[in-house]
């Protein structure tokens, strides 16, 4: 992390830290390995996470250090001191202080310890805890040799165990909490979803599929969430600071943290849609007879939305994480606006469930409010990242010059309200 944590990471400019097409052909090198690895019969393990893990971010580390080198750290930083093995020991008992919480805390909630789609994940830890253990040493022996700034909140928080003095301000000390929430939640979601579309992709036969339309549909949209989750997934794991993969921040408000968990497993599905917005009782499919005219047109605009939202992630590559900063990105379909993702994802919604076809007047515009309930949400959470994000000049700037280069900026026009704005000074969070 950090220590001044809204200094311009790029010299004051509006740089992103990756590149699209860099992670785009680095997804597609990664897929033709798994296409090998099904030619070859590996069965889908942990293992195959792992694999996809270490495919995915050497091919984006090679490819930045020769088309995107101002992205890599190695030019940054030198050899320049000698390791001080007492601050690697204080950094390994921070780390192991906060596998041993993340433990707790996994054992202690029953959506834990139950649930049969959570248990995939618990493998996968077994196989990955160990190396991160013993890999940890050589890798902060490593980063205190080079890191300008070695006395960071590892450091602090091990010797204040230690020592039992208090080395971190509140804030520090809480965005180390909030960091590790974010990846310990997280994580344990989308490892056990790319599992499951490892799973797809082995048992797939294109033969299936060339005389029934339907699948094709589900064929696309399984490939969409594929793509998603390849990064996503990844994204959490690859937290390093020596890739300049590093969480400088995550979100510090109630709200912020609120509108984004409620939108997954279990509060979306247990909770919030199952008693409070259900708006999908119509759906396309009963709109539309197969093959027709209106089912091409609906079967290419929602694969093409999907397909927009899975490049957005695509954008963020290794460095995606929700609730976070951890650099700009604005290439792919940040280009075009802000939060390409949240704007494909809900019209997306829209298009799939269609409420306004609903049979009556009364259930259309019930189904239709509760829908726009979801918009809101979304807006909500695309309004607190940029409050938290507004925090870095880089991103001040990227967003200040979307106002008057994103393809929705006429609707800023018709609601002023969504223009973006900077923070004022009494406005700041940290």
């Amino acid at each position: 992390m950090e220590q001044n944590y809204y200094q311009p990471l790029k010299k004051g400019k509006a740089e992103s830290e990756t590149s699209f097409w860099i992670n785009l052909v680095a997804f597609i090198i990664c897929f033709g390995v798994l296409i090998l690895c099904r030619i070859a019969g590996v069965p889908v393990t942990p293992y195959m996470f792992l694999l996809v893990t270490a495919v995915l971010t050497v091919s984006i580390v090679c490819l930045e250090l020769i088309f995107y080198p101002e992205t890599a750290v190695y030019d940054k930083w030198k050899f320049h001191r000698k390791v001080n093995w007492k601050r690697v020991g204080y950094k390994e008992i921070a780390l192991l202080v906060t596998f041993g919480c993340i433990g707790i805390f996994y054992w202690l909630l029953p959506m834990y310890d139950y649930n049969d789609f959570q248990h995939k994940y618990f493998p996968f830890l077994k196989i990955l805890l160990p190396s991160l253990v013993v890999g940890s040493i050589p890798y902060f022996a490593f980063m205190d040799k080079i890191d300008p700034e070695p006395e960071d909140a590892y450091y602090k928080i091990g010797y204040a165990i230690i020592h039992r003095q208090k080395t971190l301000t509140k804030f520090e000390l809480g965005n180390y909490i909030r960091i590790w929430l974010v990846k310990a939640f997280w994580l344990a979601l989308m490892q056990p979803y790319m599992m499951e579309k490892l799973n797809w992709l082995a048992k797939f036969d294109i033969a299936y599929f060339m005389d029934k339309p339907m699948e094709w549909f589900w064929a696309a949209n399984a490939f969409c969430f594929f793509i998603d989750l390849t990064y996503a997934s990844v994204g959490y794991m690859m937290n390093f600071k020596f890739l300049n993969t590093q969480t400088r921040t995550a979100e510090p408000t109630f709200l912020g943290w609120f509108v984004a968990i409620m939108c997954y497993w279990p509060f979306w599905g247990v909770l919030f849609y199952k008693f409070f917005f259900r708006y999908d009782e119509i759906g396309w499919l009963s709109v539309f007879e197969v093959q027709s005219i209106g089912w091409w047109l609906w079967f290419v605009m929602i694969i093409g939305l999907e397909f927009l939202y899975s490049m957005a992630t695509v954008a963020a590559g290794i460095r995606f994480s929700n609730l976070t900063y951890r650099g700009l990105w604005n290439t792919g379909p940040y280009k075009y606006t802000k939060h390409p993702a949240y704007v494909f994802k809900n019209i997306s919604w829209w298009l799939i469930s269609m409420p306004f076809m609903a049979q009556t007047p009364a259930m259309a515009v019930k189904l239709s409010f509760l829908l726009f309930g979801v918009n809101i949400i979304y807006y909500l959470r695309a309004k607190t990242e940029e409050r938290h994000l507004s925090h870095y000049p880089e991103y001040v700037e990227y967003a200040l010059a979307m106002n008057d280069k994103s393809i929705f900026r006429w609707v800023a026009k018709i609601l002023p309200f969504l223009k973006y704005k900077p923070l004022n000074d009494k406005d700041r969070l940290f």
